[in-house]
């Protein structure tokens, strides 16, 4: 305005138009933030269970790069995490640019391997060894893995505060969570409901809690006053936004329902099931319909929302209501995987001479003395004919 009065006569009138700013509820951003959470959902999962893949590029090489979670993690998790977000929320100005390296370190490693992994399978030709320094090989496919990921992250660290910086932001954090996926397992639906269960009250009492008498995720999450945000956030612009708003998601939105989803995955494989007949493809959709929960409750109260408040009972209670009422849930509980229909079936037709458990006649009587023999475990039988 100053400079306007600078440039022109006082004589001259100007008009002003004041409009009221409204965010709409179904900007397309909306739908593309749960489009790229549910898609890194799916492929969390293809990257925990690519060890039941035969020659799957992406599968561990030893056990040692899997870590199955325990009863104590939870635990960890919840203290750990509250005592991080207190310190980052009192001493934000000093520790956002430690974060910042941390995840560009992090994000190269991530990238790096994700990169040279699918390189070196599907082009075999940048197998090709370069040198050996100390008699470590080193191939091409290191050298334009390490390339491409060293581009990524110099673009994010250019470009963070840019408008367009958010692409960089989430292909980087794209690679943090499938490796997430594949790296922690959890063994049975027990401990996946604990675990759940406490982030879920640890994700509404920092949203909403006002300990410091302001939310202490919400601040840590927008870098509290310092002019940059902590880069562990999915990104979306909010596409026509006059005031070039950005739609937010934290990892931990991802990678927590993700490791139930990864399970559930693991389980139906092994169970023989179906996406149809299994959990994995429920969990998805209670994922896809919690977050448009969460995406409308933001709209209505227009404050941050604690997003696991409706991710959890998406998920979770999707989960344990469907298999408490297909009969299922003391096994899901367990982590035992069902046995296929047709062997179980088997099994019911060797204990009882060919009828089930109401006498219903399961398969022909064969003619001549039949033996069976027991193999690998109590329930499995193998019939022959003497």
């Amino acid at each position: 305005m100053t400079k306007w009065n600078s440039e022109h006569s006082v004589e001259e009138s100007v008009g002003l138009t004041l409009e009221l700013y409204s965010p709409s509820m179904f900007n397309l951003s909306e739908f593309l933030m749960v489009a790229m959470a549910v898609s890194l959902i799916v492929a969390g999962a293809h990257f925990a269970t690519a060890d039941l893949r035969v020659g799957s590029p992406i599968a561990p090489q030893s056990s040692d790069e899997v870590l199955e979670v325990d009863k104590w993690f939870p635990l960890f998790f919840c203290v750990f995490g509250s005592g991080v977000l207190v310190v980052l929320f009192f001493l934000m100005k000093y520790l956002i640019y430690v974060i910042i390296a941390g995840f560009c370190l992090g994000g190269t490693g991530a990238l790096f391997e994700i990169l040279y992994l699918g390189l070196s399978h599907y082009v075999p030709g940048l197998q090709r060894v370069l040198c050996s320094p100390r008699d470590i090989p080193f191939e091409a496919a290191h050298l334009v893995s390490g390339a491409v990921a060293a581009t990524i992250v110099t673009g994010f660290l250019v470009m963070r505060n840019e408008p367009d910086g958010w692409f960089f932001q989430d292909l980087i954090g794209a690679a943090f969570l499938c490796l997430i996926q594949r790296s922690l397992r959890l063994p049975d639906m027990k401990l996946a409901s604990v675990l759940l269960t406490v982030m879920f009250f640890f994700d509404i009492f920092w949203v909403f809690v006002s300990l410091f008498k302001k939310s202490v995720m919400v601040e840590v999450a927008t870098g509290g006053g310092t002019g940059e945000s902590v880069p562990m956030l999915l990104r979306l612009p909010a596409l026509g936004d006059p005031l070039g708003n950005q739609r937010m998601l934290g990892f931990g939105d991802v990678a927590l329902p993700g490791l139930l989803v990864s399970f559930l995955r693991r389980f139906d494989i092994l169970s023989g099931r179906s996406l149809k007949g299994g959990y994995f493809l429920p969990a998805v959709i209670g994922y896809t319909i919690a977050m448009f929960v969460t995406l409308m409750a933001l709209y209505i109260m227009r404050i941050g929302q604690p997003a696991l408040l409706y991710l959890v009972p998406g998920t979770l209670g999707t989960t344990l209501v469907l298999a408490w009422r297909r009969g299922e849930l003391q096994a899901l509980w367990k982590g035992t995987p069902l046995r296929p229909a047709a062997e179980r079936t088997l099994d019911l037709t060797c204990a009882t001479g060919g009828r089930g458990p109401q006498g219903v006649l399961l398969e022909p009587p064969r003619q001549g003395p039949v033996s069976a023999e027991v193999r690998n475990s109590p329930t499995d039988c193998d019939l022959e004919r003497a």
